[in-house]
C-alpha cells in the first residue's frame, strides 16, 4: 500500500494507464459532440426537424449532468476502475444505438445512453489522473485534456464522410469504446470506502465546499463555461453582424481551438511552477483583456483578438481541473462528480439566460455583459482566503472526510 502523499519517481510514470484514459476521454469527447456537426446529414436521412437538435442536445446534457453524480458515487463506492469500464461500455452502446437509429426516438435513446457514459467517466478519469501524477499534476491534467480537444476536432471533421457515412462514424466509435471496455489495464485506484449513504455524501460535499481550493475551482469552471458557450460561441455571429464572412469568423475560432493545444500545456506548466491562484489570476486576466479587445474596437479590428481569446478560454478548463484535484483528498471521485455537475448545470442555466437576453438586446451587448463574470471572479481571487490555494505542488488539500485513503499498487 502506498500513501497518497508519498511521492516517488515510480508514481509519476504510468504510460499505459495514461494512454488508456486518454483514449477513453477522446472517444467520450467525440461521442458527445457528433450530433452537432452531423445533424444536417442525420436530419435529412431520418426526416427530422431543425428543432429536434435542441431536444437531442438537452437530453444529452441532462444525462451527462446526472451521470456526473453517479460516477462520483460509483468511484467512491466501487472504485474508479469499475466506473471507467462501465463508462466505456455505455459509450459503446450509446454510439451503436445512435448509428442504428431509424427515427428520432431511437436516436434520442442512443444520445441519452451516450450522455450517461460520458458523464460517468469524467469524475473517475480525472481522479485517476490526479492520483497518478502529484508533482507534475498541472502538466498531466493539461496533457490529458488534449484528448477532449482531439475528440472535438475529430467530431468536427466527421462531416467529411458525407451523407452515406454518418452511421459508420457512430459504429466506429462503438467498436473502439467496446474494445476499451473489454481491455482495461491496471489503474492506481484508491482503497474503497464503506458504502456511502446520502448523509455521508452530503457531509463530504459540505466539507469540500468549505475548502477555498474547491470554491476557486468552481468559480474558474463557471468562468470557463461562460466564456466558452457565450462569448466564444457567439463570436461568429458578432462579426457576421459587422459584415465579416462567416467562414473567416468561424475559421478564426477554429484556429483558436487549435492554438489552445499549446495553451493548455502552458497552463499546466504555470500551475506546476506558480500554483493555482497565481495561474488563475494570470489566465483569467488574459481572457478579460483579449475579450475586450475582441468586442470593443470598431469594424474588423477585433478579429485580431479572436485566437488569443479562444485559446486563453480553453486554458481555463485544465487549470480549473488541476485546482479541484489539488484541493481534494486521495478519494476524490465524489467531489469531482459534484464539481462537474455544478459546471454542467451552470452552463445550461447560462444558455437559457443568453437565449432570453438575445430576445431583448444585441449579441455584442450580451457578450460584453458576460465578461463581467470573469472580472468579478478575478477580483475575488485576491481575497485573503484564497492565499496559497493549490500552491506548488500542493499544500492545502481538504481534510479527508472519511478514513485516510491510500493507493493500491496494481
Amino acid at each position: 500500500m502506498i500513501a497518497t502523499d508519498a511521492p516517488s519517481d515510480e508514481r509519476e510514470r504510468h504510460p499505459v494507464a495514461f494512454g488508456y484514459l486518454f483514449g477513453v476521454y477522446l472517444l467520450a469527447g467525440a461521442a458527445e459532440t457528433f450530433v452537432s456537426p452531423l445533424f444536417p446529414i442525420v436530419r435529412e436521412d431520418l426526416g427530422l426537424r431543425v428543432a429536434d437538435q435542441a431536444a437531442l442536445t438537452a437530453a444529452l446534457t441532462i444525462a451527462i449532468g446526472v451521470a456526473n453524480l453517479v460516477g462520483g458515487w460509483m468511484g467512491t463506492r466501487h472504485g474508479d476502475r469499475s466506473a471507467v469500464r462501465l463508462s466505456a461500455a455505455l459509450v459503446a452502446v450509446g454510439a451503436g444505438v445512435s448509428g442504428a437509429a431509424s427515427n428520432l426516438g431511437v436516436l434520442l435513446a442512443g444520445q441519452v445512453v451516450t450522455g450517461l457514459g460520458v458523464g460517468l467517466f469524467f469524475g473517475p478519469g480525472l481522479a485517476l489522473i490526479g492520483r497518478m501524477y502529484v508533482r507534475s499534476r498541472g502538466r498531466a491534467i493539461a496533457s490529458y485534456g488534449l484528448a477532449y480537444s482531439l475528440g472535438l476536432a475529430g467530431a468536427a471533421f466527421s462531416t467529411q464522410v458525407g451523407a452515406s457515412g454518418w452511421r459508420a462514424v457512430f459504429f466506429a466509435t462503438a467498436i473502439s469504446s467496446g474494445i476499451l471496455a473489454f481491455v482495461v489495464p491496471a489503474l492506481p485506484d484508491a482503497a474503497a470506502d464503506e458504502a456511502p449513504t446520502a448523509a455521508s455524501l452530503w457531509r463530504d460535499t459540505k466539507v469540500y465546499l468549505a475548502s477555498p481550493g474547491y470554491r476557486l475551482a468552481l468559480l474558474v469552471g463557471v468562468v470557463a463555461g461562460t466564456n466558452h458557450y457565450v462569448v466564444a460561441g457567439l463570436t461568429p455571429e458578432h462579426f457576421v453582424s459587422r459584415g465579416v464572412a462567416l467562414g473567416l469568423a468561424a475559421g478564426l475560432v477554429g484556429a483558436g481551438r487549435l492554438a489552445s493545444v499549446g495553451g493548455k500545456v502552458i497552463a499546466g506548466r504555470l500551475f506546476d511552477r506558480h500554483g493555482g491562484r497565481r495561474t488563475v489570476q494570470v489566465v483569467v486576466a488574459a481572457t478579460i483583456v483579449s475579450g475586450l479587445l475582441l468586442l470593443l474596437p470598431p469594424g474588423r479590428i477585433g478579429l485580431l483578438a479572436v485566437i488569443p481569446f479562444v485559446c486563453t478560454t480553453a486554458m481555463l478548463f485544465p487549470v480549473s481541473n488541476a485546482v479541484v484535484i489539488a484541493a481534494l483528498p486521495g478519494r476524490t471521485t465524489w467531489g469531482v462528480g459534484v464539481y462537474r455537475c455544478v459546471l454542467v448545470g451552470a452552463a445550461s442555466a447560462c444558455a437559457g439566460l443568453v437565449s432570453l437576453a438575445l430576445t431583448a438586446t444585441s449579441t455584442t451587448v450580451v457578450m460584453i455583459a458576460a465578461l463581467a463574470i470573469p472580472t468579478v471572479v478575478l477580483a475575488v481571487t485576491f481575497a485573503p482566503s484564497f492565499a496559497g490555494v493549490a500552491g506548488p505542488p500542493e499544500r492545502h488539500p481538504i481534510p479527508t472526510p472519511s478514513p485516510t485513503p491510500v493507493l493500491e499498487t496494481p
